[in-house]
């Protein structure tokens, strides 16, 4: 009984030891492969239509700053980008001169002579002439105050007298000048200005009595009223160039002669035109 007991027990467990070292067959699997590729649709703002998904580096929107690794694989954060100059970038201390030309009038015709007590002060008739000028000036946006320092001489005479009476102009201006075109290099202005002068005129006094004593006379305390247009060039923010047309309404108060200083009833005039050509470099630029 025990005999066949253990037989029953045996004979499955032998089978299942058989059934587990026997190699067991991996089942097949079909042939099978897609009829065509097909790209997969990006999500709706990643890419343009059927356009390649673009990569950050490739966004275009200034709004978007996306950091950059440079060669050294260190991360690079862009700068903001500067917005563009609303108007040419000019402004700041200037230091400049100019060559001029200019024709005081009025009373500088030659038939205008001043009598003091024992001499008599004689206003030339004078041609046109030349000289030089020095400026210093500060510009802001599109206005600029001109503070300037200019001698003109001129040839003089005056009928009947034996000797010239060449004549040179003193002049110290502030002047303020308002440009238009202010995205252009080329800048149209309009000049508005005060000043005060003298002019020096060589054997300009002589005495009463004898008419063979010169010595050099002077118009002093002169007032002046600059009205003038001018067209500046900048080829370089830093660099202007310019020709100015400017017409002087002038007088003079004083006279200063053998008999000394004496004041001039009625006032000695001396409007006329002023040309002047030159350029200016900039010091320093405007503070941020």
């Amino acid at each position: 009984m025990k005999a066949q007991a253990l037989a029953l027990w045996f004979l499955p467990a032998v089978t299942l030891v058989s059934a587990c070292a026997s190699s067991a067959h991996t089942p097949r699997m079909p042939d099978w492969a897609p009829d065509e590729a097909r790209p997969v649709a990006a999500a709706s703002g990643v890419t343009g239509g059927d356009d390649p998904i673009r990569l950050p580096s490739e966004v275009q929107d200034s709004s978007i700053r996306v950091p950059q690794r440079d060669k050294n694989d260190a991360i690079r954060i862009p700068r903001p980008v500067d917005e563009p100059e609303s108007h040419w970038p000019a402004s700041g201390l200037y230091i400049g001169g100019s060559l001029i030309t200019s024709q005081p009038g009025g009373d500088f015709d030659g038939n205008t002579a001043l009598l003091g007590p024992t001499d008599v002060i004689t206003v030339p008739d004078i041609d046109v002439g030349a000289g030089a000028g020095l400026y210093v000036s500060y510009r802001w946006h599109m206005n600029e105050i001109q503070l300037q320092y200019s001698i003109t001489e001129h040839d003089g005479t005056f009928p009947g007298s034996p000797v010239d009476h060449d004549t040179t102009f003193y002049d110290f201006d502030v002047n303020w000048r308002h440009y238009i075109w202010e995205q252009s290099p080329f800048q149209p202005y309009s000049l508005l200005g005060l000043g005060i002068g003298s002019a020096d005129i060589d054997n300009g006094s002589t005495d009463q009595a004898t008419g063979t004593v010169f010595q050099d006379a002077e118009m002093k305390d002169g007032i002046s009223v600059n009205l003038g247009l001018g067209l500046a060039f900048y080829p370089l923010p830093g660099l202007m160039f310019f020709g100015q047309g400017m017409y002087r309404f002038a007088f003079y108060e004083t006279s200063d002669g053998i008999d000394g200083e004496f004041s001039n009833t009625p006032d000695i005039e001396g409007d006329g035109w002023n040309i002047s050509f030159g350029a200016a470099i900039r010091l320093l630029p405007p503070r941020k």
